[in-house]
């Protein structure tokens, strides 16, 4: 049987996303994979590479917090995965509680740290004088509260307050209201060029020296290649140097992007290609 990983508990946000992803992609379906949680992303990456998973499904950005930094550094570093599908999810973060309180009752909330983010404008509004707890997930913070009967609440989405018997105190508390993140499912092969639209995702790590970066974007921009993406990332290597995620319009094998890469081979750059694959349908693009 197949195997998918994705990052739990159940009740997380990527739970919930990827039983809609696998509603959307019937190539799936006619052999349901096994759903795996995991506690954490390292986690999750780190078993896929090492083949103790088939695919393993991730957030990657949010329209509100942008890259998950976890999984971008994690991507960097493993050596043979590939992204092969991207899903975008709408999220609507909630505020649990084990039971119905006025919102002044509350002494401490539990999230994932970039739902905290998500919910910055309404809990400096409603709970600034509330501690808050970071946790690995949104259904690890749900679980949390779930067993103890304090006067503590958890941002999560509904589903967990299904699974945890806790009640929504309040709905849609992020700043923004539409909010989709961007999940990719990670496989152990390159996917193969689409009928439709393709998008490449490559780690660049430009040379430390004036107009690098420049030169690189220069042989996409020449070739007119769009960027749909650019994001930095310490190397993890020496203090000051940086690798850049980029996403680019089109195929790997696609002539214009294999004429880039061969530029950026003569200049000795070093380019990880981290995938290519279909983009997300047009109904699951709401950005």
């Amino acid at each position: 049987m197949t195997t998918m990983g994705y990052l739990g508990p159940k009740g997380s946000f990527s739970e919930e996303a990827i039983h809609l992803f696998l509603a959307d992609h019937p190539e799936f379906n006619l052999s349901p994979p096994q759903l795996i949680p995991f506690p954490t992303i390292p986690r999750l990456l780190l078993a896929c590479d090492e083949n103790k998973i088939d695919w393993a499904f991730i957030p990657l950005e949010n329209s509100a917090e942008g890259q998950v930094g976890v999984t971008m550094d994690i991507l960097g570093q493993t050596e043979h995965l590939y992204i092969s599908y991207e899903f975008v999810q709408p999220i609507d973060q909630c505020l649990l509680t084990h039971e119905p309180m006025p919102l002044e009752q509350i002494q401490r909330i539990y999230s994932h740290e970039q739902a905290i983010g998500q919910c910055r404008d309404f809990l400096e509004t409603h709970l600034p004088q509330v501690e808050q707890v970071t946790c690995l997930s949104t259904a690890e913070a749900a679980q949390r509260i779930s067993s103890i009967r304090e006067n503590w609440a958890a941002i999560g989405p509904r589903r967990a307050a299904d699974l945890y018997n806790l009640h929504i105190l309040a709905e849609r508390i992020q700043d923004v209201v539409l909010q989709p993140t961007r999940f990719v499912l990670v496989g152990h092969r390159l996917a193969e060029m689409s009928e439709g639209n393709d998008k490449t995702s490559l780690l660049i790590v430009a040379n430390n020296t004036p107009g690098s970066l420049y030169s690189i974007l220069g042989e996409f921009s020449k070739r007119h290649i769009n960027l749909t993406r650019i994001e930095s990332r310490p190397s993890k290597r020496k203090l000051g140097e940086y690798v850049f995620f980029i996403d680019v319009d089109g195929y790997v094998f696609a002539p214009p992007i294999q004429d880039v890469l061969h530029a950026l081979r003569v200049e000795n750059i070093s380019v990880k290609l981290l995938g290519s694959y279909p983009k997300a349908l047009p109904d699951e693009t709401i950005f």
